[in-house]
């Protein structure tokens, strides 16, 4: 099952890939994960990261399969026991000097069905704390910018 959130940020597709591009930034607009473990580099294909549940000790095995700078990111999670998601998100600047983020959302395994509107929500609130993060960091720059000018 395919699903897509679309979200859009003030903030350009450089400074989205600040926070996305990064793993170690990721629990900066994951409200489930504390910590991600595995690198402090940026994503780059072929990772084999663990996502640290933000409320339990719970490792959560992320494999980074599609990177595209300020473009698009592809990772596989195997958030539970028979339960595969691989997420994409896709950046698109806008005419205006923002970025639309989709989010699209296929979930695999045995108990998939039942727990798809349960991470399609969860992924929903992601994409939309991660253009509202962006969108706060965007104007805070503008705001520096402003000041030293």
């Amino acid at each position: 099952m395919k699903l897509v959130h679309r979200v859009r940020t003030s903030a350009p597709p450089a400074l989205v890939w600040e926070l996305l591009g990064h793993p170690d930034r990721w629990p900066q607009f994951d409200v489930f994960l504390r910590k991600v473990r595995g690198t402090s580099r940026p994503a780059a294909v072929g990772q084999h990261l663990v996502g640290i549940s933000r409320w339990t000790a719970l490792g959560i095995p992320v494999d980074v399969l599609e990177v595209e700078p300020e473009r698009r990111l592809v990772m596989r999670v195997r958030t539970a026991p028979g339960i595969t998601e691989e997420l994409t998100f896709v950046l698109t600047p806008t005419t205006r000097g923002g970025t639309d983020i989709a989010l699209c959302l296929v979930v695999d395994g045995l108990f998939a069905r039942p727990a798809v509107p349960l991470l399609w929500l969860a992924n929903g609130l992601n994409a939309r704390v991660l253009a509202a993060r962006t969108q706060r960091l965007a104007r805070a720059r503008q705001r520096v910018a402003t000041s030293v000018a």
